[in-house]
C-alpha cells in the first residue's frame, strides 16, 4: 500500500509563560504597565474597568475579550476605576515560527488586536488559560493546550469595535506620534496641530491614558530602537532612525528602560538567536 506523506515545516524551540493576575490601579506592578517586548502577548480579560491601548488605537475591554500583540507593538492597560482587574497574561517567543501564528503576523490593520468571542468559545478559552497556568508534567499536553488556544483565537475570534468617545486631540496625538516619532517633534507642535493648548492636551492624555504625551513618544522611540537593534542595526543607526538626536542621551534612556546599554542588548539578542 502506498501513502502520500505530507511534509511539515519544523517548529523551532520557543519559550512560553502563562500567568493568572489580579491587580487594581494602585498596584505597584502597574508602574511598568506601559511596555514593549520581543514576545507575542495574549491578554484575556476576566474582570475590571479597563481599556487597552495598542499602538495608536484605544480598545474598550469587557470580560471574555482578548487582546493580542506581536513583537515590539506598544501596548498598555488603562484603569478607569479601582475595580479589581483579573486577567490572564501569556507571553511566547515567535522567532522563526511566525508562520504558525497568522493571527499575530498576517492580520489586517485596524481592530485585529481586539477579539471577542461567543459565550461557548469564551468558556473554552478561559478553561484553557487556567490549564496553561498549572504545571504540566507532560510537555505534549502543554503544547496541545497552547496550540488549541492559538487555533481558537484564529478561527473563533471576531474583531471588536474601537472606542471613539475620546477627545479628538488625544486620538490625533496618538496617530501623529505613531506616524512621526522618528522626526523632531515637540508636544507644543502637536498641541498646535490638534488645536488645543499644551496643558489641555497633557491633561486629556494623562486622564485617559495614564501617561503623558512626552512619555508615550519616548516609549514609542525606545520600542523602535529595540526592534532595530534586534534586526542588526548599529546603535548609532537605531538611535537616529528612532528620533533620538542626542546619542549619549539615547544610551542613558535605553539603559534606564531595559536595564542594559543598547550594545549589550543587541549582543544578548544576537547570542540568543545563534544556533548552538
Amino acid at each position: 500500500m502506498k501513502f502520500n506523506l505530507e511534509q511539515f515545516e519544523g517548529i523551532n524551540p520557543f519559550h512560553f509563560s502563562a500567568k493568572y493576575i489580579e491587580l487594581d490601579r494602585n498596584s505597584p506592578e502597574n508602574e511598568f504597565d506601559s511596555h514593549v517586548h520581543e514576545e507575542c502577548e495574549i491578554y484575556v480579560n476576566l474582570s475590571g474597568d479597563v481599556s487597552f491601548v495598542v499602538e495608536n488605537t484605544i480598545y474598550p475591554v469587557k470580560p471574555g475579550d482578548v487582546i493580542i500583540t506581536r513583537p515590539f507593538e506598544y501596548h498598555h492597560c488603562v484603569y478607569h476605576s479601582d475595580k479589581l482587574h483579573k486577567h490572564f497574561w501569556i507571553l511566547f517567543s515567535s522567532s522563526s515560527n511566525e508562520y504558525l501564528f497568522n493571527s499575530f503576523f498576517e492580520r489586517e490593520a485596524g481592530n485585529a488586536n481586539h477579539l471577542s468571542f461567543p459565550p461557548e468559545s469564551t468558556e473554552k478559552i478561559v478553561a484553557l488559560c487556567h490549564e496553561l497556568t498549572k504545571p504540566e508534567p507532560l510537555p505534549g499536553e502543554r503544547y496541545y493546550r497552547f496550540f488549541k488556544l492559538i487555533h481558537m483565537l484564529h478561527h473563533n475570534g471576531i474583531a471588536a469595535e474601537t472606542q471613539t468617545n475620546y477627545p479628538p486631540d488625544v486620538i490625533y496625538t496618538l496617530n501623529y506620534i505613531n506616524c512621526c516619532f522618528s522626526q523632531k517633534i515637540t508636544v507644543s507642535e502637536i498641541a498646535k496641530e490638534a488645536n488645543v493648548s499644551v496643558n489641555t492636551l497633557e491633561r486629556h492624555f494623562k486622564n485617559i491614558l495614564n501617561i503623558s504625551p512626552c512619555e508615550y513618544l519616548k516609549k514609542k522611540r525606545l520600542a523602535n530602537a529595540a526592534e532595530l537593534l534586534v534586526k542588526g542595526c548599529s546603535v548609532t543607526d537605531a538611535s537616529l532612525r528612532s528620533g533620538f538626536a542626542d546619542y549619549s542621551n539615547f544610551i542613558s534612556i535605553f539603559k534606564s528602560a531595559y536595564g542594559v546599554t543598547p550594545l549589550a542588548y543587541k549582543k544578548a539578542k544576537q547570542e540568543k538567536s545563534t544556533p548552538m
